[in-house]
């Protein structure tokens, strides 16, 4: 399983990617799932334990045995298929409506309303459906402008969150920007799809108006803001923290 933000390995448990912190959709499913197993499974046992107690004690052994190994059978083919079989009906129910999700992702696009468009891309699932892989990576730089929006006006406002402090998001920040300026950039593996011109123009103008978002609110020199994306991570995070003692 693939995070949908940065494309890290994920695994069925796992609440969020370790590697971007963004949520994984199937994580709360899949407890639901397992609470849902572990009372079938208590149930049967309960059952079988009172049916069967004018019963030998060996064959109610035998015969729980059975019962349970059956049971965690099913349980454990359930799991391991759980993500496949919904990702299957979703797929059909998304393709069903094909032409009305194309066309409300081809207007965001087109008015560059970058957090419209990995908002709904997200809360329709439609990455279960191959038909629209091409706006995977205007979605995944999409996702990162709307991490990097986020930090920012908490920056701005002042908001403590957990245990991250003005400088943690700062960094968070220069992390985001690096994830942009990479999904942004084709590689001779990339599918030409996802980089057709429509998309590829998108991607090319969040990254400017990134770019002028920051230079703006960090005041960040113009010199500096131009070139931007050949710096370093920690250099980039360095001049923004220059510009938090605007906050303090």
């Amino acid at each position: 399983m693939k995070c949908n933000s940065c494309g890290s390995n994920l695994t069925i448990d796992d609440e969020v990617c370790s590697f971007c912190g963004a949520a994984n959709p199937f994580a709360a499913k899949h407890r639901q799932q397992m609470r849902h197993f572990t009372r079938e499974f208590n149930k049967t046992k309960s059952d079988v334990l009172n049916t069967s107690k004018h019963q030998s004690k060996l064959f109610v052994k035998i015969t729980l045995i059975a019962v349970l190994v059956a049971v965690n059978m099913i349980v454990w083919f359930a799991i391991g298929n759980f993500y496949s079989v919904e990702s299957f009906f979703n797929a059909r129910k998304i393709n069903a409506h094909y032409t009305e999700h194309k066309a409300i992702l081809d207007e965001y696009e087109k008015n560059r309303q970058y957090l419209a468009l990995a908002a709904y891309y997200d809360r329709n699932d439609l990455y279960d459906s191959d038909k629209f892989d091409e706006y995977r990576q205007v979605v995944n730089t999409c996702n990162y402008y709307s991490s990097i929006y986020r930090n920012l006006i908490e920056v701005v406002m002042g908001t403590e969150y957990d245990y991250m402090t003005k400088e943690d998001k700062a960094e968070r920040i220069s992390e985001d920007l690096e994830y942009m300026y990479k999904y942004s950039k084709p590689t001779e593996y990339s599918d030409e799809e996802q980089y057709a011109p429509v998309h590829q123009e998108c991607m090319n103008d969040l990254i400017s108006d990134t770019e002028a978002l920051l230079q703006a609110y960090f005041e960040i020199p113009e010199e500096d803001i131009a070139q931007f994306e050949s710096l370093s991570k920690a250099k980039r995070q360095i001049i923004m923290e220059e510009g938090l003692v605007l906050y303090e």
